[in-house]
C-alpha cells in the first residue's frame, strides 16, 4: 500500500471516529450493542409428551437457532394437566414465556390475561390461504393472536364388514343413524359408540349435532338444542349405544369398544388411525369414515376444532418479541407445517398444504380436511364464557341418563 493511499484511510478513520464522537456513540459500544441485539434467548412452553411431537420440535428449534446465530430457544414441556394452571400462575407474576403453545379452547383465557400480544401487529402475519375456522380460533376484538399448531376434528368411523352383513349404509341424517344403529345392534355388540363422560369430551361430540342443526351458544334450550339432546337420548334409549358412555372418554374407551368389535360404529378423530393401523385396521378395508349425520339432507356440517394455537406473550424486550414471531413464522411455510402436522397428527391449516397433505397421507383425511371448511371454532364469540357454557351442556346430557 503506498504512503498516499495510507494517509487517506488514517484520514477516513479519523473523521469516521470524530462523525460518531459528535453523536454521541463510540467504536466500541457500537460493537457492544450489535453483539447485544444478535444475543437472544426465547423461553417456550407447551404439553407436548409423544416422541414424535418433542423430537419435532427440537429438531424445528436445532434448525431455527443454526439460520439465527446467537438466538437460544429454551423448551420446558408440562404435563397436559398442569399446563394451563402454570399458564395463568405466571401470568399472574407476569413472568410467562415468551412463546406459548395453548389448547384452543384456552387462548381466550390467555388473552383475558392482557398479556398475550396480537400476531396481527407483526409486520407479515396473515391469514390468506389458512381455513378460517383455524385462523378464527384466535380472533378477539378484531385482532388475530394465534398461529395454529395444526387441527383435527371428528367424524363417523364404521366397520366395513359388520354394515356389510347388515346390509346397512354408512348413515349421513340423524333419521339414518338411528335406524342404521338400531339394526347394527346385537346381543355381543352395540350399534354406535359415543362419549358422554363429564368432560369437554362430550360437549365435543356434541356440538356438531348442534351446530350443524342450526345451534348457537346463546341459547342452548332453543329447537336445535332440544332436537341434538334428544337424537343422543334415543341412541340410548333404544339400546343403540351403551350407557356406559356415560363415563367413556374418546380414546381409549370408544376406540377399544370399536377396535374389539364390540360397537360397529364410533364418533372419533384421527388421532386414532395409528392406534388402529397397529391392530391392522386399516381405511377402506376393516373402517371407513363418513361426516357427522346431519338432521336433513342439505345441512352443512359444523364440527369443533381440536388442536393447540401458538401464541406471544409480552414477555421480554422488543428484540425477543419480533424473535419469538420468526420462530412462529417459520413454522407456517409448506415443508414445516407439513413436517409438523405429520408428526403431531393433525390437519394442516392452509388449504393448500392440506392438499399436498392428502396425496401424501392416505384418503382418510379425506373426510375430515372436507369438515374443516365448515368448521367451528369452539370459543368463537364466547371467550372465557366457553368453558361454563361447556360444562353447562354436559351437565345437561348427563342429567338425561
Amino acid at each position: 500500500m503506498n504512503l498516499l493511499r495510507r494517509r487517506w484511510l488514517r484520514g477516513f478513520v479519523a473523521v469516521a471516529a470524530a462523525s460518531l464522537a459528535v453523536l454521541g456513540i463510540s467504536q466500541v459500544t457500537s460493537s457492544a450493542t450489535t453483539k447485544a441485539q444478535a444475543t437472544i434467548t426465547l423461553t417456550e412452553m407447551d404439553y407436548y409428551s409423544t416422541a414424535a411431537q418433542t423430537s419435532m420440535i427440537a429438531s424445528y428449534i436445532k434448525e431455527f437457532e443454526a439460520a439465527n446465530p446467537g438466538v437460544t430457544i429454551q423448551a420446558t414441556h408440562v404435563p397436559f394437566s398442569d399446563l394451563d394452571t402454570k399458564l395463568l400462575t405466571d401470568a399472574s407474576a407476569h413472568d410467562l414465556p415468551n412463546i406459548l403453545a395453548v389448547d384452543n379452547p384456552f387462548v381466550p383465557d390467555m388473552i383475558a390475561t392482557g398479556q398475550m400480544l396480537p400476531l396481527s401487529g407483526f409486520a407479515g402475519f396473515t391469514t390468506s390461504g389458512y381455513y378460517p375456522a383455524v385462523m378464527n380460533e384466535g380472533l378477539s376484538g378484531g385482532k388475530y393472536y394465534t398461529y395454529p399448531v395444526g387441527a383435527n376434528s371428528i367424524a363417523l368411523f364404521y366397520n366395513i364388514k359388520m354394515l356389510k352383513a347388515a346390509h346397512v349404509s354408512p348413515p349421513k341424517t340423524w333419521a339414518q343413524l338411528l335406524t342404521a344403529a338400531k339394526k347394527l345392534t346385537t346381543k355381543t355388540r352395540y350399534g354406535v359408540a359415543l362419549t358422554a363422560e363429564a368432560a369437554e369430551d362430550c360437549t365435543w361430540q356434541w356440538e356438531p349435532f348442534f351446530w350443524s342443526n342450526g345451534g348457537n351458544f346463546s341459547s342452548i334450550a332453543s329447537a336445535p338444542g332440544v332436537q341434538a339432546l334428544s337424537l343422543w337420548t334415543q341412541l340410548v334409549t333404544a339400546g343403540s349405544a351403551s350407557k356406559a358412555a356415560l363415563s367413556w372418554s374418546q380414546t381409549p374407551d370408544v376406540t377399544d369398544q370399536f377396535l374389539h368389535g364390540q360397537t360397529a360404529m364410533m364418533f372419533n378423530g384421527p388421532w386414532n388411525f395409528a392406534a388402529l393401523n397397529a391392530q391392522g385396521w386399516y381405511y377402506g378395508k376393516q373402517f371407513g369414515i363418513v361426516s357427522i349425520p346431519v338432521r336433513e339432507a342439505g345441512q352443512k356440517v359444523a364440527v369443533p376444532l381440536g388442536g393447540e394455537d401458538w401464541m406471544i406473550s409480552n414477555s421480554g424486550s422488543s428484540a425477543q418479541q419480533q424473535m419469538a414471531f420468526k420462530f412462529l413464522q417459520g413454522m407456517q411455510t409448506p415443508s414445516e407445517m407439513l413436517a409438523f402436522v405429520k408428526a403431531f397428527g393433525y390437519l394442516p391449516a392452509k388449504i393448500s398444504v392440506a392438499a399436498t397433505f392428502l396425496k401424501e397421507e392416505g384418503p382418510e383425511w379425506s373426510v375430515f380436511i372436507k369438515q374443516t371448511l365448515t368448521a367451528h371454532p369452539r370459543t368463537l364469540g364466547l371467550g372465557v364464557k366457553y368453558t361454563k357454557i361447556s360444562e353447562d351442556v354436559w351437565t345437561a346430557i348427563l342429567s338425561c341418563r
